[in-house]
């Protein structure tokens, strides 16, 4: 299971310490390492050969964001990567628990109650990916493995966005043939039903032991799936109609991941219960061998060895299915995500794919780091506090704002719509890592990124049930969102029957001060209940999303969660755009609707601002001190007095295209920075003069005012340039 490093193996990457060698193959090597704080994880790195090769590159950022889209519940868990590394690497969770066709031939075909549980966790995974627009395409019992918690899905290396064939080649065949479906065979557009025949085949294999459609050479299995009705000998009665259904040639005629968890219904018991004795067993002897693993290394050859030793080279390891322990059996998968390559824009205009070079860039580049972001479910944004920034949804960074340097990768708490500061402290909401434990408030230490004792503990409100929130906090209280729910669930979505609630927690007692019920979410609907959340002047003021998708902007006393008011943000931009908040002590300046002034206390307005002409379209505004600034198209940068809205200066001319109004400019101590066509646009605060214009990536920009540091936070990565 484990080989001793070889000599030339590297004796730490990143912020892991190598124990042993997994595997080593044509692409890269795989290792068991461990974290400076003591967690075990499997670390993936690409072979130097090919490393230098740009397509390899992007395949194995890919799969890095692939990983992080099936997330921690449904797969491995990544911690940490670096893609644009001289050698990438990507370190994962090591799932502790066989592939599937391990696990069947240790214990023999799962009973019924395991492969219902099996199959409705695994129509979560797919829904999660589906709902990110990827599909998965080899799904099979080597890419899932059984864990004591429920099956994880691995090895992504064909999976691809749904419509996006740039990485194979129109009518081929990429995939396993006796799993795959009749359209992907025919090397067609796989759609997600694609994934729901294949999941079908695996639930066929964990019942019987054999697949649908048997075993052979290549052709045989295609010309069986394209034509062949499928062997379902030994399939549980009452199975039979739902895999059949399943296994149809039409992709019309199956059902949809969340119509087949339903037809499944496996019920409230855990994974764990349901598996055979043997597998349990099987599952416990592997935590015991990882976590006595000790470092060994090889001797380095003497001078008449016949060859060094390299990477790939190694002539014994284990074999593929043991490389699936890792939580990823390709080293270098395939997963494309909309969204394509981290690219830089250089001083020139072109685009770069390689990291920058040392040197420091013309443009004032600081640091620069991968912090990818997929698929966001609320705006992306910093939670800036002193001495820290943490940036991330999946995989979440805690970064020293200076020099851009990992202070901890991956805490205990991962999605960053969970962690929330008061400008001082950091909180969290989480479940305490189990499916089953009750929603938690916790201090996160900004050292370590490692959470304590929760200081307030809600036992009817599972902490793992999506849509928990941590929406924000003050020195006095953290404002979140908690749900009850009728049974326990881990799955991405939310389930009938869940109620859901507004609250407030008092951060020195961890008493619960109020409790405001909100809206039933549709049936498997993924829309959290709000995209941002502030609170000043004793009033919580949150952009609320509604389940068709509709935004309102939403004001609650901060102390009693009385509604007050609220009124729709309507307008032609998309949702993250128009959920920025804008907000001082008495008003509220909403990113729709044009230039606004909103009183806190009723939501009337106080002025309005139209601009060079009525219907001036205008970017989301930001407010410093007691003068709110936003971007007017075709004119530039506009400060007005908060309280009354007149102008205090204004840009004229500037070239400003509606691409540059869908962020609010960011107020440091001396200038305004907003986007412009080539980077950013420093302007004196008190004049409005243009006293610096730089080139700059297009990103999401936020002051980091102690640190000195503009911070960028992009779809992949983080950086940072003075503020000046």
């Amino acid at each position: 299971m484990l080989s001793p490093l070889s000599h030339d193996d590297p004796h730490r990457i990143g912020a892991h310490r190598l124990i042993a060698r997994l595997g080593s193959g044509g692409m890269g090597t795989v290792y068991l390492a461990r974290s400076d704080a003591g967690r075990t994880a499997a670390l993936k790195t690409m072979h130097a050969h090919i490393a230098t090769d740009p397509g390899f590159r992007t395949r194995f950022r890919l799969e890095v964001d692939a990983a992080r889209v099936i997330g921690p519940v449904h797969g491995a868990r990544v911690f940490d990567a670096d893609p644009l590394a001289e050698t990438p690497w990507l370190a994962t969770e090591y799932v502790l628990g066989p592939p599937l066709d391990d696990a069947v031939a240790l214990a023999g075909p799962l009973p019924e109650p395991a492969v219902r549980a099996l199959g409705a966790l695994l129509c979560a995974a797919l829904g999660r990916l589906h709902a990110s627009e990827v599909v998965h395409r080899d799904l099979k019992p080597s890419n899932i493995m059984v864990t004591a918690d429920g099956p994880k899905v691995i090895d992504f290396g064909i999976a691809r966005a749904i419509g996006d064939d740039r990485l194979t080649r129109t009518g081929t065949a990429a995939g396993t043939p006796a799993f795959m479906s009749p359209e992907q065979a025919t090397g067609q557009e796989h759609a997600p039903a694609g994934d729901v025949f294949a999941l079908a085949g695996v639930l066929v294999f964990a019942a019987t032991g054999h697949g649908p459609f048997g075993t052979g050479q290549h052709a045989d299995l295609v010309y069986r799936v394209r034509y062949a009705e499928p062997d379902l000998t030994g399939v549980p009665p009452a199975l039979l109609p739902v895999l059949a259904r399943c296994l149809a040639k039409d992709p019309a005629d199956r059902p949809t991941t969340t119509g087949l968890a339903a037809l499944l219904d496996p019920g409230p018991d855990a994974f764990a219960t349901r598996l055979p004795e043997p597998l349990l067993g099987e599952i416990v002897r592997r935590v015991g061998a990882v976590r006595h693993a000790l470092p060994r290394r090889l001797p380095a050859p003497t001078e008449d060895a016949l060859t060094e030793t390299r990477p790939g080279d190694a002539p014994t390891g284990p074999s593929r299915r043991r490389l699936l322990l890792l939580g990823g059996g390709s080293v270098l998968g395939a997963a494309a995500i909309g969204g394509g390559a981290w690219a830089w824009s250089r001083p020139d205009g072109t685009s770069a794919r390689q990291p920058p070079a040392p040197k420091q860039p013309k443009w004032d580049l600081l640091w620069q780091v991968p912090t990818a972001s997929v698929v966001p479910s609320f705006p992306p944004a910093p939670v800036v506090l002193d001495g820290l920034v943490v940036v991330g949804e999946n995989g979440v960074k805690g970064l020293d704002p200076v020099t851009g340097k990992p202070k901890w990768s991956d805490p205990d708490v991962y999605f960053r719509r969970k962690v929330a500061t008061d400008g001082r402290k950091l909180y969290a909401a989480d479940g305490l890592l189990t499916d089953t434990a009750p929603l938690g408030v916790f201090t996160v230490d900004p050292a370590t990124g490692e959470t304590g004792t929760p200081f307030g503990t809600f036992e009817d409100m599972p902490g793992n049930l999506y849509g928990t929130q941590l929406l924000c906090a003050t020195g006095d209280a953290v404002y979140l969102t908690g749900g009850r729910s009728p049974r326990r669930t881990t799955e991405a979505v939310f389930r009938e029957g869940q109620r859901w609630f507004l609250l407030a927690v008092d951060v020195l007692s961890g008493r619960k001060l109020w409790e405001v019920p909100l809206p039933a979410r549709q049936d498997g609907s993924d829309r959290l209940h709000f995209l941002s959340a502030r609170v000043s002047g004793g009033h919580l003021v949150l952009v609320q999303q509604a389940g068709d998708g509709g935004l309102r902007l939403a004001v609650h006393d901060a102390r009693t969660g009385e509604a007050l008011w609220d009124r729709p943000l309507d307008g032609d931009r998309p949702a993250f755009d128009r959920a920025h908040l804008a907000v001082d002590d008495r008003h509220v300046y909403p990113s729709a609707g044009g230039l606004v002034a909103l009183r806190l206390a009723d939501g009337k307005q106080a002025w309005r601002f139209d601009g060079n002409a009525p219907g001036a379209r205008f970017g989301p505004p930001a407010v410093g001190e007691d003068t709110v600034y936003a971007v007017e198209e075709g004119r530039g940068a506009v400060a007005l007095d908060a309280a009354t809205g007149k102008v205090r200066w204004a840009e004229k001319g500037r070239t400003v295209a509606g691409a540059d109004l869908d962020v609010p400019p960011v107020v440091g101590p001396v200038h305004l920075y907003s986007r412009s066509s080539t980077g950013l646009v420093a302007s004196d605060l008190r004049t409005g003069a243009v006293s610096r214009p730089f080139k700059a990536a297009r990103a999401r920009y936020f002051a980091h005012v102690p640190a000195g540091r503009l911070i960028a936070v992009g779809d992949e990565y983080t950086a940072a340039y003075p503020l000046v």
